[in-house]
């Protein structure tokens, strides 16, 4: 999954200046990903949420340049921007807050028929990095994609489209994220896809360095990562990463 970001606050690719050129040349370096995920709404920790129109407004400079790939996930959470995006080819959905409210995201998933990612998160942005405490990390995550799955089976939604998403540096330390990674097995065992990103991420911080730095730290924890199991890796370095997952599929052969 590659990371198209529509946003003048990213922590990593800043888009202030953003236009038609910069915008192609960022959709040129993650053309070989398998999905690409547009997200018009930082999620960084401490980002200040931006209104519906504001989100759609930026969408709309995307869609306007008529860009086509097999498959277009819109990272949002907002239901309206979600059923506008789906409605404009758009033919996934993202979702950091793990299905919005009474799940209305996964009904929308249900009503077209498209593969959803429910992520796991505590708090929100704003808040989600102010000393998170877990009694069981693994444990609870995995009640609360349980929770999940099973309002899936009431509405009659369809698992295999459904994917799950620790959320890897949303609400959670620097030593959670780590146990994440080491027990992504476990969360295989619930029976969906597991989707990890853990991209230039600020776990990955070493002496003090920026994610621009963080590329080789990126791309062995996400070999990692596909090592364990993973099934989806979002990611800002899709040509690097794939190259990495290709050596990893020869060694598991």
């Amino acid at each position: 999954m590659g990371i198209l970001n529509l946003t003048p606050d990213s922590f990593y690719d800043v888009n202030s200046s953003l236009n038609k050129t910069k915008l192609k040349d960022r959709l040129n370096s993650i053309i070989k990903s398998d999905i690409i995920d547009v997200g018009a709404e930082s999620s960084r920790p401490g980002a200040v949420p931006v209104s519906e129109n504001e989100e759609i407004e930026r969408l709309n400079y995307f869609l306007d340049i008529g860009f086509k790939h097999k498959c277009l996930s819109i990272d949002s959470y907002k239901t309206p921007v979600i059923k506008y995006c789906l409605d404009n080819g758009f033919n996934m959905i993202n979702d950091i807050s793990g299905g919005g409210e009474n799940f209305a995201n996964i009904d929308l998933a249900k009503e077209y028929n498209v593969p959803i990612c429910l992520m796991h998160m505590k708090g929100t942005p704003m808040n989600m990095q102010h000393n998170p405490q877990y009694d069981d990390l693994i444990d609870e995550l995995i009640s609360y994609f349980n929770e999940r799955i099973e309002y899936c089976n009431k509405i009659d939604y369809n698992l295999n489209k459904l994917i799950i998403d620790p959320g890897i540096g949303f609400g959670k330390s620097k030593e959670d994220n780590y146990k994440i990674i080491s027990n992504i097995r476990k969360f295989k065992k619930i029976g969906c896809k597991v989707l990890i990103g853990i991209s230039r991420k600020s776990f990955l911080q070493l002496r003090n360095n920026k994610p621009k730095d963080r590329l080789s730290a990126s791309i062995a924890m996400q070999s990692i990562s596909v090592y364990h199991g993973a099934d989806i890796i979002r990611t800002h370095d899709v040509d690097e990463l794939i190259d990495c997952i290709d050596v990893i599929s020869n060694l598991k052969k």
